[in-house]
């Protein structure tokens, strides 16, 4: 009994494994060919996306993607970024984007998934031109409330033009830390539900022994 107990403990612990060596796979796999398939999306699954987020001002460096679970058990991997100045705001991308523009009549709305803990007034700066200066006359604010947990933004930004750069104003509060789970141009991203604990299935194989 315990031979067979033992044999199968190893076959599930194998096909675990697998599962996850797939699942992996898959994840980079889709990555890449979402962010092929249109407008730009962050979704911080890859560890090569951090890249895209180095430029920035009033905010401390972007080292990291932290995996962390939220209040229903999910595990979401974010780039926390701390203010560190009275007008901090980041370009995604890349102040010199490392993505197409795209056309703002067919791509209006900036989808965000976001927590924070102090509510504050985030501004989205754009441009029409490589060429061109970021100004106030091309920005749209928009009100982020604190939360306990994260919650999907949509941004309606009504830019009727091709849109070659933007950069997001995460507040303008000192040492505030910011969580974002994705920022999309294709909509809203889903959180799929954390895989099961090999400690579980381990716990019932031992009640065999």
């Amino acid at each position: 009994m315990k031979i067979l107990a033992i044999f199968v403990l190893v076959c599930m612990i194998c096909l675990s494994m697998v599962a996850m060596a797939q699942q992996d796979t898959m994840s980079q796999q889709d990555s890449m060919t979402r962010r092929e398939m249109g407008p730009p999306e962050w979704t911080f699954d890859d560890v090569a996306e951090l890249s895209d987020w180095q430029d920035y001002h009033n905010l401390a460096p972007t080292s990291a993607i932290i995996k962390l679970r939220d209040s229903k058990g999910n595990e979401r991997s974010v780039l926390k970024i701390e203010a560190t100045g009275d007008n901090p705001y980041i370009y995604p991308g890349g102040s010199v984007p490392n993505w197409e523009p795209f056309s703002g009549y067919d791509h209006e709305i900036i989808y965000i998934g976001v927590r924070v803990k102090e509510s504050d007034e985030w501004q989205v700066d754009y441009i029409i031109s490589r060429n061109e200066e970021y100004s106030d006359t091309r920005s749209r604010t928009f009100m982020v409330e604190a939360t306990k947990d994260f919650v999907d933004l949509q941004f309606e930004m009504q830019w009727n033009d091709m849109i070659s750069g933007f950069r997001i104003h995460p507040g303008a509060n000192r040492n505030k830390n910011t969580e974002i789970d994705y920022v999309s141009l294709r909509g809203p991203v889903l959180v799929t539900q954390a895989p099961r604990k090999l400690a579980t299935t381990w716990g019932r194989i031992k009640d065999l022994f």
